[in-house]
């Protein structure tokens, strides 16, 4: 198969189309790492990671130096397919990092594909199934704004919205409601409050809310706080589902044991890649807990997600629309179409990725 004989890191910073706002922070822009782990054969794997500092404690700076002078040169020189001594070589040269580590992880996946002539769904153990419906998130903002985005996202063939909570619970509220009476009742409406509330306002926000069928609530509270989602989960019918509360196996089985969540969001950043989110996931499985598969990636990290989908069949929802909110994309292979993630046959990730865009915008 050949081994890896080089990862090499490059930062970009990436224009979104429009802002993303949630209850912490707007985004106007993504920073990313881009990995490529090349073969002694002359293949590239690809993978990527952004920052997100309040989740994984990792900053841009951070994240390459870690896979630059420890993370890379630890997995260069194995076979790229062996995800189990990948892992162990990163987890023993360094802690944590785990957004690092999965965008090395995925580089591995994307290379050993290629090397095998197999997508990364068939290394995970699945195969390529259904399109996958995704749902998009409509900014936390006035009643007029998230009806207007959410309108739009619906025009644009998206049957699953996600509307950011956590500012201002009456407008938030009435959002919920004119939004539902806008877009009808066919189309699944999901909650993120991102830990804004207390056990008391999420009690009392989601009582008011749930006769508008709202198909589930992420991280109402606090990441930590595993007994209050487990007493909410008592107090509301609208199922609950963690996401910085989880990052992963082991708080997948904190939150199993305290009867924490009805679902989970994975994220590869959180899990430190593809092969540990594999480990989360049938934790997940075997305690009939559903998964939903998020990313704010450019193709390549969407991709990998798309896969992880397919291989998983405990994944019921994903949240993977990356793509269509970049000013500019890196790679094409995934389209976003209707509302739908359609992965183009291949091995590997299945992309096709454009370097000359990431040397024109890492200058």
């Amino acid at each position: 198969m050949g081994t890896v004989s080089r990862i090499t890191a490059t930062p970009l910073r990436l224009t979104l189309a429009n802002p993303l706002a949630t209850s912490k922070r707007t985004y106007d822009a993504l920073d990313v790492v881009i990995v490529a782990a090349e073969s002694e054969c002359g293949a590239t794997g690809w993978g990527e990671a952004r920052e997100c500092a309040h989740i994984t404690g990792e900053t841009m700076t951070g994240m390459l130096d870690a896979i630059n002078t420890r993370l890379g040169p630890a997995v260069t020189g194995q076979e790229p397919g062996d995800f189990d001594q990948a892992h162990r070589r990163m987890d023993k040269t360094i802690m944590n990092n785990t957004a690092a580590k999965s965008a090395i992880d995925m580089a591995l996946h994307d290379l050993a594909g290629q090397l095998a002539d197999l997508p990364v769904s068939r290394l995970l153990g699945g195969g390529p199934r259904d399109v996958i419906k995704s749902s998009k998130a409509v900014s936390v903002s006035t009643v007029k704004a998230m009806v207007a985005q959410a309108r739009d996202y619906v025009t644009a063939g998206f049957k699953a919205l996600k509307l950011k909570t956590g500012l201002d619970e009456e407008a938030e509220i009435a959002a919920i409601g004119a939004i539902r009476e806008t877009v009808g009742p066919d189309i699944d409406l999901k909650l993120d409050a991102n830990q804004s509330w207390s056990l008391h306002q999420a009690t009392r926000f989601l009582a008011a809310v749930e006769h508008h069928d709202v198909q589930m609530v992420e991280q109402p509270l606090a990441a930590s706080d595993y007994k209050g989602h487990a007493e909410l989960r008592r107090r509301t019918p609208i199922p609950v589902m963690l996401d910085e509360g989880v990052h992963g196996p082991r708080d997948a089985l904190r939150a199993v044991e305290a009867g924490a969540a009805d679902l989970i969001n994975i994220k590869l950043i959180k899990t430190g890649g593809l092969a540990p989110a594999r480990d989360l996931a049938a934790i997940c499985e075997a305690a009939g807990i559903g998964c939903q598969i998020g990313t704010l990636d450019t193709t390549i990290g969407s991709a990998a997600a798309a896969h992880f989908a397919h291989a998983c069949p405990v994944v019921r929802f994903a949240e993977i629309n990356g793509p269509t909110r970049l000013a500019r994309d890196l790679a094409t292979g995934l389209q976003v179409s209707d509302g739908h993630v359609i992965l183009q046959e291949g091995p590997g990730l299945g992309i096709h990725v454009d370097r000359p865009a990431i040397e024109e915008l890492s200058q």
